[in-house]
């Protein structure tokens, strides 16, 4: 279902070409004041004649750009209650495009409706066809790009497999212990696909967002929420791989020896088990020894994992601080 908040005050009835093109499913709101509320007739035959449910907003004027404030008001009313695919706003204005990058996760999650703005109605349409065969190229290139990864990895595979059996022939038993070449694992894969994209003190935080991801979206959300616009870019060097990798890390899970229950190697160790990697525990083993207090502590936390996982670290920590730092300077 799409939608078209229409500001007809700006684009008069230009802005509604293609009205008589809409089906049942799409709705119109044509918001006008007493200062442009005229109809040409033939837009109002088209008007009449389109199947779309159309609706009339007289807004109320009085001051500047009251007709754009209350459009926008109706538009976010609209996105929270995640009825349509798409909202449509028609008007010359290029103030309305903040609405789409504000709603296009630049400041928040991205929404289930996507907001854009055009001329005209017949402009919407197109752009709606241009973007579903857009995602269309995008899924068979992500396709193509994952086929040609497998088919190169069966190739290192098959050479390594030969390399060996040569090897096995052609040496005597007593030196035949050196191994072919490997197929990558999860790690030596994942940290070669992000080498451009982030820098080696993120590694551990993009690789534990990876393995609590369930889907690409959720992967790229909070990649978002964790590192803003930079996260879209470490997203990119991952999402054609995704699906490959979680199989990979999923396989050298299952393989991987049950891990022996070990007592908490002391109190920063036990009381951080559960939240974080033990990379990172290390990174906060070093905040604390390089701090005196617990205001510089937050501080050094702050700077090492950005101020919301610093901030959620530190919280867990503050009430032990005394016997943690205790332990810290024992050691």
């Amino acid at each position: 279902m799409k939608i078209y908040l229409v500001d007809f005050e700006n684009v008069k009835s230009k802005g509604l070409e293609g009205v008589d093109k809409l089906s049942e499913t799409d709705s119109v709101i044509i918001f006008f004041s007493e200062n442009s509320d005229t109809l040409s007739f033939e837009m109002h035959q088209k008007v009449l004649s389109s199947k779309a449910d159309i609706e009339y907003f007289k807004v109320s004027v009085g001051g500047k750009n009251a007709l754009d404030f209350q459009l926008s008001t109706l538009l976010g009313y609209m996105v929270a209650k995640e009825t349509y695919s798409h909202i449509f706003v028609i008007s010359n204005d290029k103030g309305f495009d903040f609405l789409h990058a504000f709603w296009g996760g630049n400041y928040i999650d991205t929404p289930k409706t996507h907001v854009y703005r055009t001329k005209t109605i017949s402009g919407a349409i197109e752009y709606t066809i241009n973007e579903a065969s857009n995602q269309k190229v995008r899924a068979e290139a992500e396709t193509e790009s994952e086929d040609t990864d497998d088919a190169q990895q069966e190739a290192v595979t098959r050479q390594a497999v030969q390399e060996k059996a040569a090897e096995e022939k052609s040496e005597p038993s007593a030196k035949r212990r050196s191994s072919a070449r490997k197929v990558q694992d999860f790690d030596t894969t994942f940290k070669g696909l992000l080498k451009d994209a982030c820098d080696e003190n993120s590694y551990g935080i993009v690789k534990e967002l990876f393995i609590k991801s369930q889907t690409k979206e959720e992967f790229h959300n909070s990649l978002a929420k964790e590192y803003k616009q930079d996260g879209t870019e470490i997203y990119k060097a991952v999402k054609s791989r995704y699906i490959k990798l979680k199989e990979k890390l999923e396989k050298e899970l299952a393989k991987a020896p049950a891990p022996q229950q070990e007592q908490p190697a002391d109190k920063l160790d036990e009381i951080l088990a559960q939240s974080c990697s033990a990379e990172n525990i290390q990174r906060i083993r070093r905040c604390i020894e390089n701090t005196a207090s617990k205001k510089e502590l937050y501080i050094s936390m702050v700077k090492e994992f950005q101020k919301k996982k610093g901030c959620e670290y530190y919280n867990i920590i503050k009430p032990h601080y005394s016997e943690i730092t205790q332990k810290v300077s024992e050691s």
